[in-house]
């Protein structure tokens, strides 16, 4: 591998994209918690029927974004935990490569 083929691993980027998908989940776990303090806001019976339908058609894909959210954040932990093993397992091979041959 040539001097300028590496690789090179984000972890900052990795730690906020967890944090921002926790966040996100928190977001889109806590809606439903609001619907009923909506339904007042419509007024008219029919239109306050039309959002009750629209929120509930909202909620399937809701549903279908927290588990796409979900997923996403467990790649991100998994990659994260993935790279921060492999430094440390190159480290202390670099580290004992180094010791037996009297180390520079």
């Amino acid at each position: 591998m040539g001097e300028h083929e590496r690789l090179v691993v984000d972890y900052k980027l990795l730690e906020s994209s967890k944090t921002n998908l926790r966040n996100i989940k928190k977001a889109l776990d806590g809606i439903d918690k609001h619907r009923a303090d909506v339904h007042d806001i419509w007024g008219h019976d029919s239109i306050a029927g039309k959002m009750d339908e629209f929120v509930s058609n909202w909620d399937n894909y809701r549903r279908e974004l927290l588990e796409n959210v979900e997923d996403l954040s467990k790649q991100v932990e998994t990659s994260l935990k993935s790279f921060e093993k492999l430094d440390l397992d190159l480290k202390n091979a670099s580290e004992k490569k180094r010791g037996k041959k009297g180390g520079n």
